[in-house]
C-alpha cells in the first residue's frame, strides 16, 4: 500500500496558520517487482478527507492525521508527501498534545535515504520525483488561503485537498517504479469515480480562495 498525505492551510491575521482540510490517499502497490499498468477508469483509490467545521476542531483534525501517519509509517510500503516536513512542523507546533505519529515521521523524513527495518519508504515529491518521468499539471503546493468565513464550503475544500493528495501519490508511485500508464492521467476523472457519492460538487456553493478549483480536471502525464 502507498499512502499519500496532503494538508491545506489558511493564514490567520492574529495567530499561526491553521489546517482547514486534510486528505490521505491509499493506493495498492507491489512491494517488489514490476509496475502496475493503471488507468483513470480502473484505478482503485481509497481515501479519507477531513474538513474543519469550526476552528475549535483543529486538535481533532490534527489527531486524525497523526493516527494515519502512525499507521502509514509502520504498515505502508510507501509514505508520500509534498514538503511534508513543513506540514509536520506546523502540526507539531500547533497541537496542544504530543503528536507521536507526526514526530516519528518527521524524524524519519530527515534521512529518507535510509529506510528503517519494517518502516515505509518515504518519498518527498518536491525533491525525489523531478526525474521520475511524471509531469504534474496540478500544483502540488497550493497557495495558503486567508481564513474564510465560517461555515466553509466543505465539499469544495475536500475535493481540492483530495486531488492534491492523489497527485502526490501518483507521482510517488511513478518515482518508485510501482505505476505506469499511457498518455495523460486525468485526476478529476479518478476522483469523480472514487468519490462521486460522498463529494458531489454543488455549483451553487462558493469555493475557497485562492485554493485550487476542484471542479477542474488536473492532469498527470507519465512517461512509461
Amino acid at each position: 500500500m502507498l499512502t499519500a498525505f496532503a494538508v491545506d492551510w489558511a493564514d490567520q491575521e492574529d495567530g499561526p496558520p491553521i489546517p482547514l482540510a486534510a486528505a490521505s490517499v491509499y493506493l495498492r502497490v507491489r512491494r517488489h517487482g514490476s509496475a502496475y499498468a493503471i488507468g483513470e477508469d480502473t484505478l482503485s483509490v481509497g481515501f479519507r478527507t477531513t474538513v474543519l467545521d469550526d476552528p475549535a476542531e483543529v486538535p481533532h483534525l490534527l489527531g486524525l492525521v497523526d493516527r494515519a501517519l502512525t499507521r502509514a509509517r509502520r504498515h505502508a510500503a510507501i509514505l508520500a508527501g509534498h514538503r511534508l516536513d513543513r506540514d509536520l512542523e506546523d502540526m507539531i507546533e500547533l497541537s496542544p498534545t504530543p503528536l507521536r505519529g507526526a514526530l516519528g515521521v518527521a524524524e524519519a523524513w530527515e534521512d529518507r535515504t535510509t529506510k528503517g527495518r519494517g518502516l515505509a519508504l518515504m518519498v518527498d515529491t518536491a525533491d525525489e520525483t523531478s526525474s521520475a518521468g511524471a509531469a504534474l499539471e496540478l500544483p502540488l503546493t497550493p497557495p495558503r488561503a486567508d481564513l474564510p468565513q465560517w461555515p466553509i464550503c466543505s465539499t469544495t475544500w475536500a475535493r481540492a485537498v483530495l486531488a492534491r493528495a492523489l497527485a502526490i501519490g501518483l507521482a510517488a508511485a511513478v518515482h518508485a517504479g510501482r505505476y505506469t500508464w499511457e498518455g495523460t492521467f486525468h485526476i478529476g476523472t479518478a476522483i469523480h469515480r472514487a468519490a462521486w457519492d460522498v463529494l458531489a460538487h454543488d455549483e451553487a456553493e462558493p469555493g475557497p480562495t485562492p485554493a485550487p478549483d476542484p471542479s477542474g480536471r488536473p492532469d498527470v502525464a507519465a512517461h512509461a
